[in-house]
């Protein structure tokens, strides 16, 4: 008895965007075609100057390929152009003026493509664009991957990091990631780009208190953690934002909605934190929450 086969199910079409500046890459094309008209309407008298028009047809080809992957992201637009034909139609024994005649066909369908690309360039986000980031952490997306914000308590980290990956899930902690010669922030808009969830520590590592009344001193987190939660709360979604906060710990009264959850040391914390992740759309290994 023969088996079926499970349905294959294709993954999802990455989003083409620009990696130029759209008037760069307008400009580009236009140069591309002016050169690929002119060489498509030189003057061809033998099989000698043919060759010669061939070769350069071939030149002119490869690097609009290659000027085309360096212009978009993916390399959907190249493999589209270069999918086109190079060679016209095949014939037995053609004449001098048919293999003219296919030369020019051949590089008209090219010329024909590159026009195209140019004409839809409004429809491709271009580097700074808000719809370009989108794009761009849609291509990099890591849905199982947690942002994990902390303060000085490396101990408390390491616990929340552990856990995490005890679910079946990456935990993402901004100093282990590489540089790659970036800065901090770039580092930090780079990873927290690609993550489906956060979760965030507010351990005691400062401590602050209104101007007229310093004797009302409590703990609170570091400042960055708090900006990274505004961070994630805009980014994510609060649904995707979980904070684990130590006894006596200032809260935070501006994020409304963002989900609360004493990190104690009887592990309380463990089943509600991995509720709210699975909730939130992440795979999250339950056996493993207990």
């Amino acid at each position: 008895m023969v088996k079926s086969r499970a349905p294959t199910t294709e993954p999802p079409k990455k989003p083409t965007v620009l990696q130029l500046h759209r008037a760069d890459v307008a400009e580009k094309l236009t140069q591309r075609i002016l050169l690929g008209e002119e060489l498509r309407s030189s003057q061809i008298r033998n099989e000698a100057e043919l060759e010669s028009a061939r070769s350069n047809r071939t030149k002119w080809n490869s690097y609009n390929i290659e000027l085309l992957k360096r212009c978009f992201e993916p390399d959907t637009i190249s493999d589209e152009y270069d999918q086109v034909s190079l060679y016209g139609s095949m014939m037995m024994n053609p004449s001098l003026g048919q293999m003219i005649e296919s030369f020019r066909s051949s590089m008209q369908k090219k010329i024909t493509n590159l026009e195209s690309v140019r004409e839809r360039l409004d429809l491709f986000p271009e580097p700074g664009d808000s719809s370009a980031q989108i794009a761009k952490t849609h291509l990099n997306q890591r849905p199982n991957s947690v942002f994990v914000v902390h303060g000085r308590d490396e101990a408390a980290k390491t616990r929340v990091a552990r856990f995490i990956e005890r679910l079946g899930l990456e935990a993402v902690i901004l100093h282990e990631q590489p540089n790659r010669g970036q800065t901090i922030i770039e580092k930090f808009e780079q990873n927290a780009a690609n993550v489906g969830f956060a979760v965030v520590l507010l351990t005691s590592d400062d401590i602050g208190a209104p101007k007229e009344t310093p004797e009302a001193a409590k703990p609170r987190a570091r400042q960055n953690v708090l900006l990274e939660l505004g961070y994630f709360c805009a980014s994510l979604g609060r649904h995707k934002v979980c904070v684990l906060y130590e006894e006596g710990v200032e809260i935070p009264t501006d994020y409304l909605g963002v989900v609360y959850t004493p990190f104690d040391g009887a592990e309380g914390w463990h089943l509600k934190l991995a509720k709210e992740m699975r909730e939130a759309g992440l795979n999250v290994d339950m056996n493993n929450a207990i």
